[in-house]
């Protein structure tokens, strides 16, 4: 069989022939892979600067939608041991997670990953949420920024509130109460939607994200910060004055935050949740392509997935 392998860090994953798995244990079960995400913590382990991939060969992949062919049945995996981009793998029944036999595989593929990062947020990162939870999601037009709408929305929020630049963008999110358009000058931005917010989510960090926070002084509510990501600045100067003046907590997620048993045990809520929601559009290419693709870097333009 074959398996998207890297032999030297430089040079990235390229097409390799494999032996095949062997039958697979009572506590197993094997899965012909239907289409493996691409996704940056994938990019990062293929590259060797990720903390969990330092041995070579490498495999690469964390996670997987297969099908098991014994049965007929859909599982999703996720896995930072032995990578996932193969054309069968042998996995403990502990790591996969059934999904309905309708979903679409190459979306489903690219889009648990992300949905995680909300999901792991607001079940990990935050304590003591009110009823009907308001949720600012600061980065809403990314793919984790929708998906993080119907993470909320499925743990319990009343009203979910987006920040973006792009109005159009803000309009067409599935399940989106209101918006925020960030001005060219952040700080001219009217946040007046946030005000009574619970937590916030940001995938953006930066400017913007002093700006909202400043905007938020006196509330009178106490409001629970959860950094995700930095799609626009690595940095914030959040001024010592916004700390004090009002009830913040400042949090961060992510798998150094969070423990894999803990994800572990959310992926069986999360994986059937999911189903049903809006998935993340997704290019996928052929497995067999991948030295090709991957040099060309086509996640600049949306979610990635390769299809063996």
């Amino acid at each position: 069989m074959h398996a998207a392998q890297v032999q030297s860090w430089p040079e990235g994953p390229r097409y390799t022939t494999v032996e095949d798995p062997p039958a697979p244990s009572d506590g197993q079960v094997q899965l012909r892979v239907l289409a493996a995400g691409a996704h940056q913590v994938v990019r990062s382990r293929a590259s060797g600067a990720h903390y969990s991939a330092r041995e070579l060969p490498h495999t690469v992949g964390v996670d997987c939608v297969g099908k098991d062919e014994a049965t007929g049945k859909l599982y999703y995996c996720f896995t930072l041991h032995g990578g996932t981009f193969a054309d069968r793998l042998n996995l403990d029944k502990s790591i996969v997670y059934p999904v309905p036999g309708n979903v679409d595989a190459v979306a489903f593929a690219a889009s648990v990953n992300p949905a995680m990062s909300s999901w792991m947020a607001i079940t990990q990162r935050t304590t003591n949420l009110p009823k009907d939870f308001k949720v600012v999601i600061n980065g809403a037009t990314s793919a984790s920024g929708r998906l993080a709408v119907h993470s909320a929305k499925a743990l319990g929020a009343g009203k979910v509130v987006g920040i973006a630049r792009n109005a159009a963008a803000l309009q067409a999110i599935e399940g989106l109460d209101d918006y925020i358009v960030l001005q060219d000058s952040v700080t001219e931005t009217d946040f007046s939607k946030a005000r009574d917010v619970d937590v916030i989510l940001d995938y953006v960090y930066g400017d913007a994200t002093v700006a909202l926070l400043s905007s938020l002084a006196r509330a009178r509510q106490p409001v629970q910060y959860v950094e995700i990501g930095s799609l626009a600045q690595p940095t914030a100067n959040i001024p010592s004055s916004i700390l004090r003046s009002f009830d913040l907590t400042i949090r961060g997620a992510g798998p150094g935050s969070w423990s894999i048993s803990s994800l572990s045990k959310e992926l069986h809520t999360l994986v059937p949740t999911m189903a049903s929601w809006k998935l993340a559009p997704a290019n996928a290419f052929p497995m067999k392509d991948i030295e090709k693709v991957w040099k060309e870097a086509p996640w600049k333009d949306g979610r990635v997935v390769f299809v063996p």
